[in-house]
């Protein structure tokens, strides 16, 4: 994998980090309902879940402290009932 994509696809997991806490903070996905916004959070978790089992992203360097932070609140609000 060459670097420029390896960053580009960092980038990327950060960009949906961005989507789960906006959605999360309501500033995102307004127009939906509570339990769809959850579900799509819930969907982006899963994704974000997968990737960070691949050790290809501590074995560049790669701080993964936000994105595994974001998994955990995401998920806490995924499953939340209230």
């Amino acid at each position: 994998m060459a670097v420029n994509e390896l960053n580009r696809d960092f980038l990327r997991l950060l960009h949906m980090c961005d989507a789960i806490e906006d959605i999360m903070a309501g500033t995102k996905l307004r127009e939906v309902d509570v339990p769809e916004r959850r579900m799509n959070v819930g969907g982006i978790v899963m994704h974000l879940e997968s990737e960070m089992l691949d050790d290809k992203w501590v074995e560049a360097g790669k701080d993964v402290t936000r994105i595994n932070e974001v998994i955990a609140a995401g998920r806490a609000y995924w499953k939340s009932t209230d």
